[in-house]
């Protein structure tokens, strides 16, 4: 995985768990902490300018493309504490319940087939409605912890 794409999910899913505040001891402690130092490089040492997009890229994907692009700056990949402080935040994230983990492969408001689609190995399928007119196939798909 590229590392900007690797920045932008444990920043997104940072930045959604802080919102939330779903997770009182990620929210108040360690979680919280290290993701407010990582967007703080980021916007002091890398001058990135698309950061407060983050809580509302989840609703509107096109502002993913200009946050990654700022995350794909090559002084970004050089910033050993840049990416010390992005280990932080993934550890923080990996130490949650993994209920609070469960993230879904596919997530996507509504999944229309005319013909051909296969999702195969996926870690789960979230789509408010689903329609096909021929030929749609889910096979080998985990529902994330805590998910039916």
């Amino acid at each position: 995985m590229p590392l900007a794409e690797l920045l932008y999910s444990v920043l997104g899913t940072g930045a959604g768990l802080v919102a939330s505040g779903a997770v009182g001891e990620f929210a108040k402690g360690a979680g919280k902490t290290a993701f407010e130092a990582l967007k703080s490089r980021l916007t002091t040492q890398h001058e990135m300018t698309s950061l407060p997009l983050l809580e509302d890229a989840a609703k509107n994907p096109a502002f993913e493309p200009a946050i990654k692009a700022e995350l794909a700056k090559p002084e970004i990949a050089e910033d050993a504490e840049l990416l010390a402080l992005a280990e932080t935040l993934r550890e923080a994230i990996a130490a949650l319940p993994a209920e609070t983990q469960a993230r879904y492969a596919v997530n996507i408001d509504e999944i229309r087939s005319g013909g051909a689609l296969l999702f195969d190995a996926v870690e789960g399928v979230k789509a408010k409605t689903a329609t096909s007119e021929s030929d749609m196939t889910f096979k080998n798909v985990k529902a994330p912890p805590g998910k039916t």
